[in-house]
């Protein structure tokens, strides 16, 4: 029957990419399962949701979690057009993207899993300083190496992004941490994320339309 000859025609094409990906989860799965008999940590901790492991409101951390989103958002984008890019032969577009990817890729990761506020200081010894340092050579790296290409786009954008970052450093290195400081802190982290999200899509955008 012509359906099922097209099932397995399809079927034949995903196959490669499911594997590749269904591997991956299947390792990542392996791994939760060794670090829990490892360190005594129940499996539930790693497979549930926050809130409902610590019987905590449905709305806990939701600016932080909105973040992410913007965050993961402007990653897999960027991923997707430097593909584009590399196939089309657009080599300088496509390695742009790429990086500008990995290091959205990095950020959101650190915001995600709390490398700076709790892994790197508490679990490895790393002070807080050390790491906003590190992260500062990163990002002024990839501004030299990349320079022509934001100079290109409408940079004042990523340089507003930069400043709401730099507010919300400055938030959590000298204001209190209680109350209204939180607030302040962590909205202009959200401004910042919002920001850094506009400035590499409509840059997404545009390249999208360039034959």
């Amino acid at each position: 029957m012509p359906i099922i000859n097209d099932s397995l025609k399809q079927a034949k094409i995903a196959a490669p990419i499911l594997l590749i990906v269904y591997a991956a989860l299947l390792g990542l799965l392996i791994l939760v399962f060794i670090i829990s008999r490892q360190f005594d940590i129940p499996i539930a901790r790693f497979t549930r949701d926050p809130a409902a492991i610590f019987n905590a409101h449905p709305f806990t951390g939701v600016i932080s979690n909105i973040g992410i989103l913007f965050w993961c958002s402007t990653s897999a984008v960027c991923f997707f057009v430097s593909a584009l890019q590399f196939k089309k032969g657009n080599i300088a577009a496509g390695r742009f993207l790429l990086f500008s990817g990995l290091l959205t890729s990095a950020l959101l990761f650190d915001d995600l899993f709390m490398f700076h506020e709790y892994v790197l200081p508490k679990l490895l010894h790393i002070p807080q300083y050390v790491t906003y340092l590190g992260y500062l050579v990163l990002v002024l790296i990839y501004f030299i190496k990349f320079r022509s290409e934001i100079l290109r786009a409408n940079y004042v954008i990523l340089l507003i992004a930069c400043i709401f970052f730099s507010l919300s450093i400055l938030s959590d290195i000298f204001l209190p941490q209680r109350g209204l400081e939180f607030l302040l802190e962590d909205g202009f982290k959200l401004f910042g994320i919002v920001t850094w999200t506009i400035f590499f899509l409509r840059i997404c955008f545009t390249q999208t339309q360039q034959e």
